[in-house]
């Protein structure tokens, strides 16, 4: 017996175990948008990402969380598009406004991802908290919305700055649920509404 055999299969890289990641994750994405989230199993993805149902639990516990790695996917890139469109030598509703603007465009351009993140049936279980807390959304998005907001208003505390902040993302989210599901209506340009928002409420 040779000492490869004593010692078993030798350690997979990081390399070689993020290849799997990504073939896990492609594949849970593809069944999701054709399929839908609720009739896709562990087993179907184990299937026809050609592995083994027990070796896909070795890099994620439940489709949960596969579902969850795929948002958190979709969130870094959308806000790395954010903190790369802020114009810091504009004054702060212009800023405001592009933040606005790029969040809604990337969901608009990005449908399928849209339909994955808030139009599926998940729901969390008692002993996992919603994606919502635990990417830290809307912290993420306070770290954008908070100081402009300061400049915006004499006098704004925490309380008010997060119920500004969650209209402004039910208002988002709203646009592009519309222009997404209801797309044989002639939609107005999106900056528009974004306009007639932000001018309503600042």
């Amino acid at each position: 017996m040779n000492q490869e055999t004593k010692m078993g299969r030798p350690k997979q890289s990081d390399d070689e175990r993020q290849k799997k990641v990504d073939k896990i994750i492609h594949t849970a994405h593809s069944l999701f948008l054709t399929e839908g989230y609720p009739s896709v199993s562990m087993r179907k993805i184990a299937a026809k990402a050609d592995m083994g149902t027990m070796t896909l639990y070795k890099y994620f516990p439940n489709k949960n969380a596969i579902l969850h790695h795929l948002w958190a996917e979709f969130f870094d890139e959308l806000f790395a598009l954010i903190r790369a469109n802020i114009d810091v030598k504009k004054d702060a509703k212009s800023q405001l406004r592009q933040i606005c603007i790029t969040y809604l465009t990337y969901w608009v351009e990005h449908k399928d991802r849209f339909r994955i993140v808030f139009l599926n049936e998940d729901r969390a279980s008692s002993s996992d908290d919603f994606f919502i807390n635990h990417a830290n959304i809307t912290e993420e998005m306070l770290l954008f919305v908070g100081p402009l907001m300061q400049d915006l208003l004499e006098s704004v505390d925490h309380s008010a700055m997060m119920l500004f902040l969650e209209s402004l993302m039910c208002f988002v989210h709203g646009i592009a649920l519309n222009v997404i599901t209801i797309s044989e209506y002639p939609w107005n340009n999106h900056e528009k509404y974004i306009d007639i928002f932000l001018d309503s409420t600042l």
